[in-house]
């Protein structure tokens, strides 16, 4: 999937937010392939290649790696929040 651009250069209010919509859906896709481990480790901050690979698309379009990263992060942590939630 194509991921949305930054709204604009720079920061700007809930641009970490706007991060993670840009990539939740191809997230959500690649941990149907993902060990639940591989989940927690990303919630964590240690991404397994696949989950760096999407922070590098990300960085690709205008985001910096570094906001990508932490996005995935609080991806992760949301789904095994619903996980736990269920």
């Amino acid at each position: 999937m194509k991921l949305n651009r930054p709204k604009q250069a720079g920061a700007y209010p809930d641009r970490d937010i706007a991060c993670q919509e840009a990539i939740e859906s191809d997230f959500l896709e690649l941990a149907k392939g993902l060990k639940p481990d591989d989940i927690v480790d990303a919630a964590g901050g240690t991404l397994v290649p696949v989950l760096a690979g999407l922070a590098q698309r990300a960085e690709s379009v205008g985001w910096t790696l570094e906001e990508a990263e932490v996005a995935i992060g609080e991806l992760a942590q949301n789904l095994l929040d619903d996980m736990a939630a269920m």
